[in-house]
């Protein structure tokens, strides 16, 4: 019988699929143990990022290419240097000598027709005598200037386990954009939020090249010119826009270790002291829409953003109060049409519902 088993971008006939992970904009709270000055134990909560999987098809991952944008330095036979002269004049200031190191050794990888590549981070961390953290900052340089891009791998035949990923490779040098050789004074930083590796990089941008290099690579296009070539440099181009619609293409996956990572964050929430001008028949409706809200959705949710909460009834207005910004938030967000139409259910005398948090004081 004829092998019908198709071999994926690694070479083995594993099933494998291929994502992103992108930040959604919102974040969920994480629980740590923190010592006060008396040493006593107290819960801290921190927020991070909450993240969204987007996968690829192996055929949309092999058909991506960062050759497609941006204008190339020329092939010229027997003049390859030209190519490693501009990619270390030039690009060096902005990928750095472990950038221009990292890159040289990803491409290495990406040999013959292939534009992609899945070595060893860790080697690749000891043959540049950097830590793997170093690497990994610039490999978020790299993919900054659309040099690489990254696409994370689990095998699904082995229980979703998780694989090295894979690395799109751009195998043509691409001209600095205007706004990269002249720098981008609009450029503002978010001091408080970007790492410290893409701060520096954006500090360079604002600027441009330095007046002698900006000096030598003029001469350089002067010279292209003499000889014939065109070369147009593009004012700008964002990978960012580029990766986004990129992304526009992939399919959202439920992030489940997430979702029950944040739903561990929340079980830890202190049960509130009643305030006293909660009456008894608030409790009996919000009770009668909890009981009916834990019909529609799943148990751990509903412990998780139901549990610790109250109501208050003033003037046709119901107050809701939740233990942490976040629960509160996440109510109006998720819940609200829920919590409305069952409150609505039982007194269809409701003007409005808000959102508050309790201070257990």
């Amino acid at each position: 019988m004829e092998d019908t088993k198709h071999k994926n971008l690694k070479g083995t006939y594993s099933n494998l699929a291929y994502y992103r992970n992108v930040e959604t904009g919102r974040t969920f709270p994480r629980q740590r143990v923190k010592k006060g000055k008396n040493s006593e134990a107290d819960i801290e909560v921190y927020y991070v990022p909450e993240l969204e999987k987007r996968e690829f098809s192996e055929q949309e991952v092999k058909e991506f290419s960062l050759d497609k944008y941006g204008r190339h330095i020329p092939y010229v036979d027997g003049e390859l240097t030209i190519l490693n002269n501009y990619l270390f004049d030039y690009w060096g200031h902005y990928l750095k000598a472990e950038g221009l190191a990292l890159y040289a050794h990803l491409k290495r990888y990406a040999y013959g027709q292939k534009d992609w590549c899945f070595p060893s981070l860790e080697l690749i961390s000891q043959k540049m005598d950097k830590s793997l953290n170093t690497v990994r900052n610039f490999l978020d340089i790299l993919e900054r200037y659309g040099f690489i891009y990254k696409f994370n791998v689990v095998n699904k035949d082995r229980d979703q386990l998780e694989e090295s990923p894979i690395f799109k490779i751009r195998k043509k040098i691409p001209l600095l954009t205007d706004k990269l050789l002249n720098g981008d004074p609009t450029i503002v930083i978010d001091e408080e939020n970007t790492e410290p590796h893409i701060k520096q990089a954006l500090k360079k941008e604002q600027k441009g090249l330095p007046k002698a290099l900006k000096k030598d690579h003029n001469e350089y296009v002067q010279n292209m010119l003499s000889q014939s070539e065109e070369v147009n440099l593009m004012e700008y181009l964002s990978y960012d826009e580029i990766y986004s619609e990129l992304l526009k293409r992939s399919k959202i996956i439920q992030n489940e270790s997430q979702q029950k990572e944040m739903i561990k964050s929340h079980t830890i929430i202190q049960q509130p002291k009643l305030p006293k001008n909660l009456t008894e028949q608030d409790i009996l409706v919000w009770e009668s829409v909890k009981n009916n809200i834990k019909e529609k959705i799943s148990k751990p949710s509903f412990e998780t953003w139901f549990n610790s909460t109250y109501c208050i009834r003033e003037n046709n207005v119901y107050h809701i109060f939740s233990a942490t910004e976040f629960q509160k938030d996440w109510l109006h967000n998720r819940y609200h049409q829920l919590i409305k139409e069952n409150i609505q259910n039982i007194d269809y005398h409701c003007k409005d519902i808000q959102y508050l948090t309790y201070n257990n004081g």
